[in-house]
Order: structure tokens, then C-alpha cells, then sequence
């Protein structure tokens, strides 16, 4: 059996991965700790930490500690959820690395590249396994693209283009798996108080949207050269971080155009990405929520047949992923691992500061 804990409810997607830890057979979630906050209290509204840390105790794992250290200490699990505010993720996963407990994170890695790049170290010095879990990872659909984009069936991929959005995280009619639910309404001054809207604490649309962008750009087509980005603050003044952007990460002879908004929601936009190619293109199809798919055409609007993409029963969320990693010694699927995922940061980190600079910004600089 696989001891496992959770280590932050400040993210939302705290309430789905206690769910997936408790449905998976090999898995027991021993405990659950929060993190203590620097953010002003606010009421325990649905999607706030209050509340899921409520909602994971009423409904998943009724042992929850005060102090996240102790419960490392008296547990002993093999794995640590971390789902803390991006400023907190450093502190933790030094925590669990010195105490030889394994981690996924929830994604992106960390606050900052720099930051990212001291949990790498403690990772290697201490020789645990960590892992960045992306929603992402276990979309089917996102197979079938992949697949048609590896194919080649309309062509050489040049151009990637994805667009992600929604309401803000804890926005209008928002609403998170593992809780049938949408958030309840908040005023503008209550939103302003959390996690979300402050740059220190790693809120705001990079790290929250842009870093999907970077995912798929490095998955489609690896580490990019050059980033030229724009961020604003357009629809949420009670916060200091942007709350939309769009950026160009360059390679050579392709590109990728990434853009995200906290305005729309994904069911009104674009499910997934788009991928432009020398004899078509490859689309999803539908809303994120609304049963998306994926067609090809070729240049002429004619529809190409996309071949089949097969994927394992792993590929159904993290604890299933890192379950059969366990009992085949099969790898955790690389766009998951530390690796691939500080490419990924490094990504984020050059259209931050491009946001910030006004100026193209080199990729690992």
C-alpha cells in the first residue's frame, strides 16, 4: 500500500486529488496539513482553502494536522500532494525531500525558475522522486492530437496556437473537478484577499494559464529559443497581477502563439490547441467541457483521418499514473517528470519577464 498525504489546500485542485487518491486501490490517504497563510482570513467560501480543507476532511481523509512538518514526521508517507500557494512551494518540498518522501507537485513547479532550480538540487542531493502533475496529462483527446501531429498527415507542424480561460479562479460561475459545484458568489474586495491576485504569493494568469501554454509548446515542439510577451491587468483591479496575456515563444523555423485570460471561460473558447501545419491543420474541437475532439483538414478544408491514440489506464490522473509506475516500474510519463518540467519553467520564466520588460527575452537566461 502506498502512504500518501497532502500538504496545502490553497488550490482548488486539492478537492479532485483527494478524490483520486481515495478511489485509487493501491493508495491510502493517511493525512492531510495545511500551510499557514501570510493572506488575509477570509471566509470559508466554496473553493477557498477553508473550505476544501472541509471538504477533503468530510469526504476523504478525516486526519488532518496542524503542522504539515509534524504530520511528515509521524506518517512517514512514500508520496506527498503538494497543493499549496506557488510562493510556498520551495519551503515544503525541501521539507519533504530532506525527509526522503517523494512529491508531486501540483503544476507549474514553483513561484520562480530560481526557485524551481533548488528543488531540482534537493531533489538529486536527497535521491527522492519528485513529479509536477498536469491536469492535462489524462485528457484522451490530447492523445488523438498528438498523434495526428506525429503522423504527419497534414504535414510538418510550424505553428502552435492554444488559448486557455476562464472566470478567475475563484471568478463567476467557476467550477473545479472533484466538487459538482460552482464557486459561490464573492465580491470583488473578498477576491482581492486571496492568494490568487498577489504576484508574491505566485498568483495571477502566467502561472496559473501560461505554463499550459509552455507544456504543450514543449511537448508539440520541445524548448523554445525566444519569448515575446504582453500581460495586463484588464478585468480584475482588486489584484497587482495580470489577469491576461499572450505571447510568442520562438524556435527555429516554428513557432507557438499562447494566450490565456481569467475574462472567458473555456466553455465559450477554443477546447485545446491548434496546430498549424504545411499541408493543414490539426483543431480540437468543442468546448473543454463540452466533449471535446480532434479533426484534421488538409489545405483545401478537406477532413483527413486522424489515426487511433492508445494509452494506458494510467493515463487517468496522477495516483493512478504513479501507482503502475510503482508496481511495473514502467516510467511516470515523461511530460510529468522534473526533467521535462524545468524546460517547461523555463519557458514561463522568459514570457514573465518578457511581460515585464517589453522586450524579446531569451529561454533559459
Amino acid at each position: 500500500m502506498i502512504k500518501a498525504v497532502i500538504i496545502g489546500f490553497s488550490h482548488m485542485h486539492v478537492n479532485e486529488i483527494a478524490m483520486y487518491i481515495k478511489e485509487q486501490a493501491d493508495f491510502e490517504l493517511c493525512a492531510a496539513a495545511d500551510v499557514p497563510s501570510e493572506v488575509e482570513d477570509i471566509p470559508p467560501l466554496r473553493y477557498t482553502p477553508k473550505w476544501n480543507l472541509q471538504n477533503v476532511k468530510e469526504n476523504y481523509c478525516p486526519n488532518i494536522y496542524d503542522d504539515y512538518r509534524q504530520m511528515l514526521d509521524e506518517v512517514k508517507p512514500d508520496i506527498a500532494f503538494i497543493l499549496t500557494e506557488n510562493c510556498q512551494k520551495l519551503d515544503v518540498c525541501l521539507e519533504c525531500e530532506k525527509r526522503g518522501v517523494n512529491i508531486s507537485i501540483e503544476k507549474p513547479i514553483a513561484l520562480s525558475l530560481d526557485e524551481a532550480k533548488k528543488i531540482e538540487e534537493s531533489v538529486r542531493k536527497y535521491g527522492i522522486e519528485a513529479y509536477v502533475n498536469w491536469p492535462v496529462a489524462y485528457r484522451p483527446y490530447l492523445y488523438k492530437f498528438k498523434a495526428a501531429a506525429d503522423s504527419g498527415i497534414v504535414g510538418k507542424p510550424v505553428k502552435l496556437r492554444y488559448i486557455n480561460g476562464h472566470t478567475g479562479p475563484l471568478g463567476k460561475g467557476a467550477k473545479h473537478r472533484g466538487v459538482t459545484a460552482k464557486a459561490e458568489e464573492m465580491t470583488d474586495e473578498l477576491r482581492g484577499k486571496t492568494w490568487w491576485h498577489r504576484e508574491s504569493h505566485g498568483g495571477g494568469v502566467y502561472l496559473d494559464i501560461a505554463c499550459y501554454g509552455c507544456y504543450f509548446s514543449d511537448w508539440i515542439f520541445g524548448k523554445g529559443c525566444s519569448v515575446i510577451a504582453c500581460g495586463e491587468n484588464l478585468n480584475t483591479p482588486f489584484g497587482d497581477t495580470d489577469d491576461n496575456f499572450a505571447a510568442v515563444i520562438k524556435y527555429d523555423g516554428k513557432m507557438s502563439v499562447i494566450e490565456g485570460t481569467w475574462t472567458t471561460p473555456r466553455a465559450v473558447i477554443p477546447s485545446g490547441p491548434m496546430l498549424l501545419c504545411t499541408d493543414g491543420v490539426i483543431v480540437c474541437t468543442g468546448g473543454a467541457e463540452n466533449a471535446p475532439d480532434v479533426e484534421a483538414y488538409d489545405i483545401y478544408g478537406n477532413k483527413v483521418e486522424i489515426p487511433n491514440a492508445e494509452i494506458g489506464a494510467e493515463f487517468k490522473n496522477m495516483p493512478e499514473m504513479y501507482a503502475h509506475h510503482k508496481k511495473t516500474g514502467e516510467p511516470v510519463y515523461h511530460m510529468l517528470t522534473l526533467a521535462e518540467n524545468m524546460k517547461i519553467m523555463e519557458m514561463l520564466e522568459a514570457v514573465i519577464k518578457s511581460s515585464q520588460s517589453g522586450k524579446e527575452e531569451k529561454v533559459g537566461e
